[in-house]
């Protein structure tokens, strides 16, 4: 092999290892946080008999919990996952936005099979998550 072949080979597996580690580094999610911990280990409004963590995890078909930093700045937690309601069953995502001490948060936008929920929808959706906590906490007593 000549000093040009040598110089290719070695460019050309450069290149691929760069091309390998941004793949593999590309943006992952983040799903351990204590952003994270903070809003399933907190309660909302008017449910202080069980955690967040505690009532997605009833409702949802295996929630999906992630964060990052908006482009604001906000620290958001998403929760994701399958869910029956009002009859249909669909994929559900809430944003919480969590304050920097990680002591408080609330309930910023959900979604649900696609469509934004307005305020007294999102209440909706949430009563029924716990509903179904505390009749499956009745079936287990």
């Amino acid at each position: 092999m000549s000093l040009g072949n040598h110089f290719r080979v070695f460019v050309c597996v450069v290149f691929m290892g760069v091309l390998v580690g941004y793949v593999f580094n590309a943006k992952k999610d983040v799903t351990d946080n204590p952003f994270i911990e903070a809003v399933k280990e907190g309660y909302l409004a008017d449910y202080s008999d069980v955690t967040v963590r505690n009532a997605f995890n009833y409702a949802f078909k295996e929630p999906y919990w992630r964060y990052y930093e908006a482009k604001t700045g906000q620290h958001v937690v998403e929760l994701s996952g399958e869910i029956a309601h009002l009859g249909k069953q669909g994929h559900a995502i809430l944003q919480f936005v969590v304050n920097e001490e990680e002591t408080g948060f609330t309930l910023f936008a959900m979604k649900f099979n696609d469509s934004v929920l307005d305020m007294e929808q999102k209440w909706t959706f949430i009563g029924a998550v716990y509903a179904t906590w505390q009749m499956k906490q009745l079936a287990y007593q």
